[in-house]
Parts: C-alpha cells; structure tokens; sequence
C-alpha cells in the first residue's frame, strides 16, 4: 500500500489560520510583524524561497524587507548589515538566509544577529539551548517544520523510535537530530564524512535527509513503513526535487512528505510564526 503523504500545504493552513488570529490582534494594538532578510549571493533555491515566503507573508499581513548582497561581500559587511537590522525597531525579526556563498561561514557570522529577533534559530546561544536540551528563544523554521510534520505522522511520539538524521549543518541537521533527541528517540546523524549511510537508513523507524543530493534515498534503502521526511531541495532543469526518489519510497515508506509541498510550505509559516512571537513579546515591552 503506498504511504500516507504528510502534505505540508494542508498543515500550513491549519497554523495560518491560528497565526492569522494572533497577527490581527497584535495590528490592533498598532503593532505590524515585519521580517528583514539578508540574501548573500544569487543561490536559486534560495531566491526560490525568499519568493515563496514573500508570497505567503502578504496573504497573513507581515511585511518583508529583502536586502541582497552580492556573492563576493565579506563577513565584516554581512555582520554590519546584521547588526543594523536588529537595531531597527520597526522591524521584529532578522534572518540571514543560507546557504551563504562557499567563502563564508555562517558561525562566524550567527552572533551579529540580536538573540531577541533570531527568528530563524541560528546565534550561538539559541543553538545551545538546543543542545542543552532547553528551550530556545527560537527553535529554527525547518526544524521546527519537520518536527510539525512528524508529530502528524504514525511515528509519533518518539519515545524509543529509532532515527537516522542525513546531514549535520547547523540550519537542519544538527537542530533536527536535537529535537528528535528531547523527544527520547534514539538518533543517528549521518553526513558527507560518514563511510556509509547502510545499514542505519534501513534500520530507521524515521528517516530525515537534508543533503541537497537529489535522488540520494530510494525505496530500497528506507524500511518498509518508516516515516521519510524530505528536507531536500535542488532545482534540476528548472524543476525542485528532493533527496529521495518519491516515486520507489512512496511504495515502501508508511508515510512520506513530496518536494515541492512538503516541508516548505510548513517552514514559512514556522518562520513566520517566529517573526510573530518576536512582535509579541516586543509588544509586551
């Protein structure tokens, strides 16, 4: 039997609807959610999103600023630009998208952004909340989308389920693997370094990849009714594709998430949820 698709579009909806209710209430009190991004370089995948997640931050009223630099800026200007966001008190949150041109290295860089307006989970403070177990000011929007995701699949909860995190990077990897873990279950990261990704993969009740290596997961690989969360995302011939081969693990795995439509969709409101938590707590002030 093909496996349930956890469609990241219908979970989206289900936290617009509760996040438009909260950002209606904070433009009464005559507070407006804006998100300022900085976009280093001309990475499609993240123009791609950057697009994705103007789209969706009109329909529920937060606005976004999008400042670009180009690919050769150095890390003294990126944390310039950083640092002037989050003095701007017009504006609740401040992102750095990833991933940054190949010179630069996003843990050089992370602390320029206020801790308070961290939306998307990445100073060294909140990153170490996670490892500590604690709750950060701001778990990362991808993580936190995955983790949405999982708690709707037949995986949930984890308590004593085995995992197989694919990828370490601190945007996705290493976060994920962390709240997998604060949920008791028992993880395994695998990356670029590892000597192979068998048999941890087939042993895996879930299966979490964010590598960027289209097609690296099929259906041979996963066991028969494991939970596959596809964070995966590369535009091959103008198309975007995912890590796993959809159309071999969809037959095997008991539930999958598609690229497009699957995680996506539930990281822009995770992050716009964020932006809104940050005007909340301002608003308190």
């Amino acid at each position: 039997m093909p496996a349930r698709i956890l469609d990241g579009k219908a979970v989206a909806s289900e936290l617009r609807a509760h996040l438009l209710t909260r950002i209606l209430a904070l433009r009464e009190r005559g507070s407006h959610p804006r998100l300022a991004i900085l976009l280093v370089g001309e990475d499609e995948a993240s123009a791609a999103y950057v697009r994705n997640l103007e789209r969706t931050a009109t329909q529920l009223g937060v606005a976004i600023v999008v400042e670009r630099l180009a690919s050769t800026a150095r890390r003294q200007m990126i944390r310039e630009r950083l640092v002037a966001l989050g003095q701007d008190e017009r504006i609740h949150g401040v992102m750095l998208q990833q991933p940054l041109p190949e010179a630069l290295d996003v843990r050089e860089i992370a602390d320029a952004i206020p801790r308070h307006k961290d939306v998307d989970g990445v100073h060294p403070a909140n990153q170490g909340n996670l490892a500590f177990g604690k709750s950060a000011l701001f778990v990362p929007a991808t993580p936190a989308a995955v983790m949405l995701l999982l708690e709707r699949s037949p995986h949930w909860p984890l308590r004593g389920r085995t995992a197989a995190m694919i990828g370490r990077s601190v945007v996705v990897g290493a976060p994920v693997a962390l709240l997998m873990l604060v949920e008791d279950a028992t993880v395994t990261v695998l990356h670029k370094a590892s000597h192979a990704l068998q048999p941890y993969v087939r042993m895996a009740d879930v299966v979490v990849t964010a590598t960027g290596v289209p097609g690296l997961i099929g259906g041979d690989d996963i066991a028969p009714g494991a939970t596959v969360i596809d964070v995966g995302t590369t535009l091959v011939n103008g198309h975007l594709v995912g890590d796993v081969d959809f159309v071999s693990a969809v037959e095997v795995a008991g539930a999958i998430t598609p690229v497009p439509g699957g995680v996506g969709p539930v990281t822009n409101v995770a992050l716009l949820r964020n932006v809104v938590i940050a005007a909340e707590r301002m608003a308190m002030q």
